[in-house]
């Protein structure tokens, strides 16, 4: 079998399922307790995220030299360098960047400058900042099910060049946004939360916000991995 053979079989495996694809992927967002006690949860903001960088992970290292031998870079800790880069749609409210806003009013007070806890002694997060985050990458598979209108066949009313519409003939094949990888990302808050343009030629374009995420550390949710 030669390679190309060899790829096409790899990518052909059911447990493998083709390729990944970016566009498919999903974002939930907890932010922290006492923001979800006052303006409730961030479901919304999850379903407006337009797009996000799932973060990668480094080994820190440094060179050790015994003797008159080569140097070594021997690893020392991980690394999880950089933000986590967003971007939301917003709505016509402004409801998104009141609910961001809110959350960076919760790290320090703008109107008397009064830093708040970073994350309380007793784990309570009652008075902390930080929430964390779920990024998933979605599979692609294909699976029957369902009732569909066969487009060939249906015009106004339910008639078409046909004749009226077959119930027994009708069938759907619809994507399942199954989960196939996820991470779950520690102590996360907003700590960029960007500019807005506005500008009279861009009149069909709809708003986005982008937002940079700081973060302590992500770990892979493990009832995903390998399945």
């Amino acid at each position: 079998m030669g390679a190309i053979d060899k790829f096409y079989s790899i990518m052909s495996d059911k447990r493998v399922d083709g390729f990944a694809r970016v566009a498919r992927y999903e974002v939930r967002i907890h932010p922290p307790e006492q923001l979800r006690l006052y303006f409730g949860d961030a479901t919304s903001i999850s379903l407006m995220c337009d797009s996000i960088s799932m973060p990668g992970h480094d080994l820190k290292t440094e060179s050790f030299k015994f003797g008159t031998g080569i140097a070594r870079e021997m690893v020392t800790g991980h690394g999880y360098e950089g933000t986590i880069e967003a971007t939301f749609y917003l709505d016509s409210q402004m409801d998104l960047k009141t609910y961001l806003d809110m959350w960076q009013e919760l790290a320090i007070r703008t109107d008397k400058n009064v830093v708040n806890y970073y994350k309380d002694s007793d784990n309570s997060y009652r008075h902390n900042y930080v929430g964390s985050m779920e990024i998933f990458q979605l599979g692609s598979k294909e699976v029957a099910g369902g009732k569909a209108i066969n487009r060939n066949t249906i015009g106004d009313y339910g008639q078409g060049a046909e004749g009226p519409r077959n119930e027994n003939t009708r069938h759907e094949i619809h994507s399942v946004a199954d989960r196939t990888y996820g991470i779950e990302v520690q102590e996360v808050y907003p700590a960029t939360i960007g500019a807005i343009e506005y500008a009279y030629a861009t009149v069909d374009e709809v708003a986005k916000l982008t937002v940079s995420f700081q973060y302590r550390k992500w770990e892979v949710i493990n009832e995903l991995a390998f399945s």
